[in-house]
């Protein structure tokens, strides 16, 4: 996430929140040298880590990434406005805005074919989706089973539920996850 320093963001919510640097590590299952790297802008984190390191501090993507000048009434939302956030092997972008009167997440993933394994993921919120576009994706829930997903095929994952998506091809893989309630 080179081009999205955003450590100091992570430093200041942090010391809002009357956190140590070791008790964010210990809510958010990291060491306290990786969120230090994170924070000096050493080290970019994976878009599931930057998650975890988001809910230790209460807040979320949607609230991390977005502006509040986006709000308004109007039903349409201006690809111009999105915010995109990416890793080395993701990219997310946020289709709708943070606003009270939205009741789901909106977003659109890109998964890289060079991502052999994937972080398990662990939500308070479900999550589902469709497979756009790619090859062929790989769903695995602990406990629950594997999955491979090709395009026009959806999943939805349980809050809570420990859960990883690969892509398997060869080219990019596109989906559109949908997060209930909205806090991605």
């Amino acid at each position: 996430m080179a081009d999205n320093a955003f450590g100091k963001d992570i430093q200041r919510l942090r010391k809002q929140a009357g956190m140590s640097l070791r008790e964010l590590s210990r809510k958010a299952s990291m060491s306290p040298a990786s969120i230090s790297a994170i924070e000096k802008d050493d080290s970019s984190p994976t878009l599931a880590t930057l998650q975890k390191i988001l809910k230790a501090l209460g807040t979320n993507f949607v609230e991390f990434f977005t502006n509040s000048d986006q709000v308004g009434e109007s039903p349409v939302f201006p690809g111009a406005k999105m915010r995109s956030i990416e890793d080395a092997h993701r990219s997310y972008t946020l289709l709708f805005p943070r606003r009270n009167d939205l009741r789901f997440e909106l977003i659109r993933e890109t998964i890289s074919p060079k991502e052999t394994e994937s972080e398990w993921e662990r939500h308070d919120f479900d999550i589902g989706g469709v497979v756009l576009g790619g090859e062929l994706a790989h769903l695995e829930i602990e406990g629950t089973g594997q999955w491979q997903l090709i395009p026009g095929d959806a999943f939805y994952v349980k809050a809570g539920q420990k859960h990883r998506a690969v892509n398997l091809g060869h080219r990019p893989l596109e989906l559109i996850t949908v997060v209930h309630p909205p806090r991605y």
